[in-house]
């Protein structure tokens, strides 16, 4: 079987149903044209296919221009007409769609993502009473499309109601109304650049009618309530709306608080200029906003989303004071709870952490961070044991989220259950995702029980892992101290030494370890350094003075004592049982400094 001509079958045949389906939706001569030829196209290959028929070059290089190439560029041509088509309406249509999560509670990234619209389209015959057509026939049959769409709005069919409405609009460019509609529709559906057209084309007809000093009411004596009193307001909001949905939020911003000073007790519009200023990473005011947007009673996203900005920016009391707000509006309001939660273990009100994050349990059993939040709060009360159960239970959940085995490692190493602690911050380095204090504990728990080698092993792991890790080269360089591994350990120190200097402990030890391999004027340079940057830390001088002492430099070993116990004089009764000042014992300078 010829395999490529098998290809080149089923792309002409896959071609030739998309141009089938364009001729019978557009039929045109060129795409009947398109369409003949490559039946023909298809036909030879499939033929040529059945009956075993050798084609040479010519022949297939013909049934693929004409099957496969020729109808590409109509796809193409298709396409790019589409995409221009929908960009021009501004509607933004991802090329793979992500499907959407169902059932998940609506969070900050709903809260920005959907801004909100305030009142609806206007009913098709207060649209009707607006219109001063004299010709009844052509009113009676505007009056009867304008029937018909309204019935296609109350049937949630608005693409079919905005296409009327434009028809509308065409041939009554002149009605406010039938404008706003237009532009209304158009932003309930999501097409934001047209929407703004035709809301800024309402606009300026509301304001030549005022401009010519009609009064809306006496147009038409006789019917009332057919044009609402804020009209302009509703539609500079819906401007607003369109333009914080094509991405233009300083200009949204603007239009909402024109709306503000002529209704100030709008809430809906403080909260959209809060979105606003939050897209545009302006939180300050966007908390000046949703603060007024408190008004609204009913919103308990917003106040989650206030909560959680005052938490990140460290008022957990404030925070807290939300979020309560957010609950009270809806007890289970899952982001509500958990920032509630992380707020009051915070503000140390840990009862109340705890019922938030059993309550979370109980609604996502299989959320880990919940486990982790409501352990915390009980560690902080005291309640170990609740807490290990709790640690228990989420890893029962997931046996390999790292974070829970970390923690609960070290809380078992807390009360005692050193062997126990070992094996789940084993198991905790050996998950998918690693961390470095997991790392940094168990080596460091290792060391204290004295089985370096394996201390070492862990951090060696974890220097693989974070290469850059102070912490993990300066504990390996102690637990390699320890094991009496010096030149290993000075290797280590070094390495922590060139990726942090800030830390007094590592000069100590880097000292100590340097003094051991009676490398002297490496242990003065880096006694040095530390001085530079802590001139008044008693310890790194008196660790200097030890290096003097070995070198045989009483007079200044002597001196950096003296000035050690006017630092510090606690240091005295170290001094006294040093065994690294033997040899000073005779030194007139220290007989005085020890009789002082």
């Amino acid at each position: 079987m010829n395999i490529p001509l098998v290809f080149v079958a089923v792309a002409a045949c896959l071609t030739a149903l998309y141009m089938m389906n364009r001729f019978i939706r557009r039929p045109s001569v060129i795409t009947g044209a398109i369409l003949g030829i490559q039946l023909f196209s298809a036909t030879v290959i499939v033929f040529a296919l059945v009956q075993n028929v050798l084609t040479i070059p010519v022949v297939e290089i013909a049934a693929i221009a004409a099957g496969i190439i020729l109808p590409a560029f109509v796809v193409a041509i298709d396409h790019i007409v589409f995409y221009r088509k929908i960009r021009k309406m501004g509607v933004t249509v991802p090329f793979i769609e992500k499907k959407e999560k169902r059932g998940q509670d609506p969070d900050s990234s709903s809260f920005l993502k959907n801004a909100e619209l305030w009142k609806r389209e206007i009913h098709a015959m207060d649209v009707y009473r607006s219109l001063s057509i004299q010709d009844p026939h052509i009113l009676e049959n505007i009056k009867k499309k304008l029937i018909i769409t309204q019935r296609l709005i109350n049937l949630e069919k608005y693409e079919t109601a905005v296409e009327q409405y434009r028809f509308l609009c065409e041939i009554i460019p002149d009605s406010h109304l039938i404008c706003y509609n237009t532009g209304f529709l158009h932003c309930f559906i999501g097409r934001y650049r047209e929407a703004y057209k035709y809301l800024r084309r309402a606009y300026e007809l509301v304001k030549q009618e005022k401009q010519w000093g009609k009064d809306f009411e006496e147009v038409e004596k006789g019917h009332k309530h057919y044009l609402p009193d804020d009209l302009d307001i509703v539609i500079e909001f819906n401007i607003g709306y369109s333009l914080y949905n094509l991405g233009k939020y300083e200009h949204s911003i603007r239009r909402f608080k024109k709306v503000l000073e002529k209704k100030p007790d709008l809430t809906v519009a403080y909260k959209n200029i809060a979105r606003a200023y939050l897209k545009i990473g302006m939180d300050d005011k966007a908390i000046e906003y949703l603060e007024k947007g408190r008004m609204d009673v009913r919103d308990s996203v917003m106040r989650v989303v206030l909560g959680s900005i005052y938490y990140k920016k460290g008022d957990t009391k404030k925070a807290l004071e939300i979020l309560d707000e957010a609950v009270k509006a809806n007890e289970k309001q899952i982001e509500a709870l958990k920032w509630r939660g992380k707020a009051a273990i915070k503000e140390k009100i840990y009862d109340k952490a705890v019922e938030c994050f059993n309550t979370l349990i109980e609604m996502e059993p299989a959320e880990t961070s919940h486990y982790y939040h409501l352990a915390l709060a009980q560690r902080s009360m005291g309640n170990n044991e609740d807490a290990l159960r709790t640690y228990e239970a989420g890893i029962a959940q997931n046996q390999t989220d790292s974070t829970l085995l970390y923690y609960y490692g070290t809380l078992l190493d807390e009360v005692g259950k050193k062997e126990k602690a070992v094996e789940v911050l084993y198991k905790s380095i050996q998950s998918d995702e690693l961390l470095e204090d997991a790392f940094n504990y168990l080596g460091v728990l290792l060391g204290q029980m004295k089985r370096y080698r394996e201390s070492v092993q862990v951090f060696e792991k974890g220097i693989r892992a974070f290469n850059k890790s102070y912490q993990l080269h300066f504990n390996l360089g102690i637990v390699l101290e320890m094991s009496r591994r010096l030149e290993d350990a000075i290797v280590y120190f070094e390495k922590a030494y060139d990726l942090n200097r800030n830390d007094p402990m590592l000069y100590y030890h880097y000292t100590a370890a340097l003094l051991k391999k009676r490398d002297y004027a490496k242990a003065i340079r880096i006694c040095k350094a530390g001085m530079s940057n802590y001139p008044d830390d008693a310890e790194l001088i008196y660790g200097l003075s030890k290096v003097y002492t070995h070198m045989g430099e009483k007079d200044i070993a002597i001196d950096l004592l003296k000035k050690v116990l006017e630092l510090d004089p606690t240091f005295a009764a170290r001094i006294k049982e040093e065994p690294d000042f033997k040899t000073l014992y005779r030194h007139p300078g220290y007989r005085s400094l020890i009789a002082s």
